[in-house]
């Protein structure tokens, strides 16, 4: 048993390394009629027409896919309901995830005749922060005070940047669409980001670590 949970830990270092490598790759080798950060979304890059399409859907696919295993670490090292709850929230996020590229923009005229990029996208961006919150309270209340803060910080960080990009369009961009990309990428940081501090405290300590969690 203790062979699976390190694997399935390691599976939370392998899902944003996957996902945000091909977003960032993606970044990179999209031309400027594709995706620009500054005129466009990140699912841009996802339309059937862009060169990043398999590149990016894939990236959040795949990373969808390798998620669940830590999902399941994350439910048998849960301390109290707080953090089975959170653990709930988080799955459903990379569930958000894995849709949002299976849903890509304009899969309409692929398949199905209902437009459900937006849910999967809003299920995401939505979860996530509330995954932070609930298993920062999970934490804290475990007696991890140290790590809930992080984790409750982590999430308050995404709406943060949500509310800094909204009074941005709202009081200084002549678009309202403007740099909407940032925002969309600090935010799968931010999550990629605590999910690999999580994986790394079930794998043992290191030297950016907090004390590991107990079983």
């Amino acid at each position: 048993m203790a062979d699976k949970r390190r694997i399935a830990a390691g599976f939370g270092i392998a899902t944003p390394i996957v996902t945000l490598g091909a977003i960032l790759l993606a970044t990179l080798v999209a031309p400027p009629e594709t995706f620009t950060w500054s005129d466009r979304a990140l699912s841009d890059m996802g339309r059937p027409d862009a060169a990043t399409f398999w590149l990016f859907n894939g990236g959040l696919v795949v990373g969808g896919l390798l998620g669940v295993p830590f999902v399941w670490r994350l439910w048998v090292g849960a301390r109290n309901t707080l953090e089975r709850a959170g653990t709930v929230c988080y799955g459903l996020a990379i569930v958000g995830m894995f849709f949002v590229g299976v849903f890509f923009l304009e899969h309409t005229a692929w398949y199905l005749e209902t437009e459900l990029h937006a849910p999967a996208a809003l299920a995401f961006f939505g979860l996530a922060p509330v995954s932070n919150w609930i298993l920062g309270a999970g934490a804290v209340h475990a007696g991890d005070r140290t790590w809930g803060l992080v984790t409750v910080g982590a999430g308050i960080a995404h709406v943060l940047t949500w509310v800094a990009w909204i009074l941005y369009v709202t009081t200084t961009a002549t678009r309202p669409m403007a740099w909407f990309a940032v925002p969309e990428m600090v935010a799968a940081v931010l999550f990629g980001g605590w999910t690999v501090l999580a994986a790394r405290r079930f794998l043992g300590p290191s030297s950016f670590a907090f004390p590991s969690l107990s079983s």
